[in-house]
């Protein structure tokens, strides 16, 4: 009998810690499905950033298209690239919070989870650079996670459409573009981090520039101002 109070308690201790971040995942996705599926509404999304490299060359690419995205950054990237977090933010583009040291909130203690998503760093937290909206590292929040991001005002941003280019083989650009193209929009998430092989930021730069040729050709409306996040919560 002992025994089984102690896993039922157990049990009952991490459906607490765990299960609102399960809620609030889910939640989430199901808002910017309902938002964004088959609404003619696309919004381009990077996390993990900035790369000192690729977060420039999309900076480029965007401002030739006339076109605004969502960066959600990690902490000590944004702090090791202060004057490219600012650039971000002066071009119109929404920053988004993705902790500061990106760990994933199922496998770290309930400690070290709860500080690296509670506290965005001071060059992120006032000024034209503040964070408007938050993404849990590989998707993943617990009870911490989610009272953090009720505690700052930040709403949950997920993915509808996850493009790949962490894979350790890359998919074809096409058939990401195919998938958005079918649901009639959605939220894509891309990434902006600088990564050892060469190949990841031109991928990333030829969706972009596809995704956008298809967002004019249907006539589709680009999101990334914290307005159009609140409106799809």
């Amino acid at each position: 009998m002992k025994a089984l109070l102690v896993i039922a308690g157990l049990v009952i201790t991490l459906g607490l810690w765990y299960g609102p971040g399960v809620i609030a995942r889910r939640l989430a996705d199901r808002r910017l499905i309902r938002a964004t599926r088959g609404q003619g509404v696309l919004a381009l999304t990077y996390d993990d950033g900035p790369g000192p490299n690729t977060t420039p060359a999309l900076l480029d690419l965007l401002a030739e298209h006339d076109a605004k995205a969502t960066f959600f950054m990690v902490g000590r990237c944004a702090e090791a690239a202060p004057e490219l977090t600012r650039r971000v933010a002066e071009e119109g583009h929404t920053i988004g919070w993705h902790s500061h040291r990106h760990r994933n909130q199922w496998k770290s203690d309930p400690i070290r989870a709860v500080i690296d998503v509670w506290r965005p760093p001071t060059l992120l937290d006032s000024g034209p650079t503040s964070v408007r909206v938050f993404r849990p590292p590989y998707g993943k929040m617990n009870l911490g996670t989610v009272l953090a991001c009720l505690a700052r005002g930040l709403p949950i941003i997920t993915w509808t459409h996850a493009s790949g280019d962490t894979f350790a083989t890359l998919p074809e650009v096409g058939d990401i573009v195919d998938a958005v193209r079918r649901e009639g929009g959605g939220v894509v998430l891309m990434h902006d981090n600088d990564r050892g092989d060469a190949s990841r930021a031109p991928w990333v730069l030829d969706l972009t520039a596809r995704l956008l040729q298809l967002a004019r050709e249907q006539n589709w409306r680009i999101i990334a101002s914290p307005p159009d996040w609140n409106a799809s919560r």
